[in-house]
């Protein structure tokens, strides 16, 4: 009998254990959701940590921090990780990338997501201002601070 393996005592409350196991332990019930999702126009999410607070939706006011990289290279294009002044806008009104809103739809407030964004849904051919290349898939590492109602 392996005492190290053990995930439970006498009460039933989950234990660490001692013993790696290639089974992923899914008692908290958030591993699960933890995993890659590909969404429309091929957005794909990642969710490190699974936010409490309110969910964003379409037309509701968002703040996050972020630092948007270039897959290709890791190379930084922009961030903002300053807590006193956030990006802050409305999803589904064009003030950011189409891949960067998909990608924040259905995060909660205290969650943190990479979010990789195809070049259709970020700055496509063209790419930007000399920093993103053309055909450009981008990633972006985003902090949910708030999300307010529809005013």
């Amino acid at each position: 009998y392996d005492h190290d393996s053990d995930t439970t005592n006498d009460d039933k409350t989950p234990q660490k254990t001692k013993n790696k196991s290639s089974t992923p332990d899914n008692s908290s019930g958030k591993k699960s959701h933890l995993s890659e999702r590909r969404l429309e126009g091929g957005v794909l999410v990642k969710d490190a940590v699974i936010g409490t607070g309110a969910e964003v939706k379409m037309g509701r006011k968002v703040s996050i921090l972020y630092e948007g990289s270039l897959l290709s290279n890791g190379k930084v294009f922009d961030k903002n990780q300053d807590r006193k002044n956030p990006l802050t806008f409305r999803v589904g009104t064009g003030e950011v990338i189409r891949g960067l809103e998909k990608g924040l739809k259905g995060m909660k407030v205290g969650g943190v997501r990479t979010v990789t964004i195809p070049p259709a849904m970020g700055y496509g051919k063209s790419g930007a201002g000399g920093v993103i290349p053309g055909n450009a898939t981008l990633l972006f590492d985003v902090t949910l601070l708030t999300c307010g109602g529809k005013r």
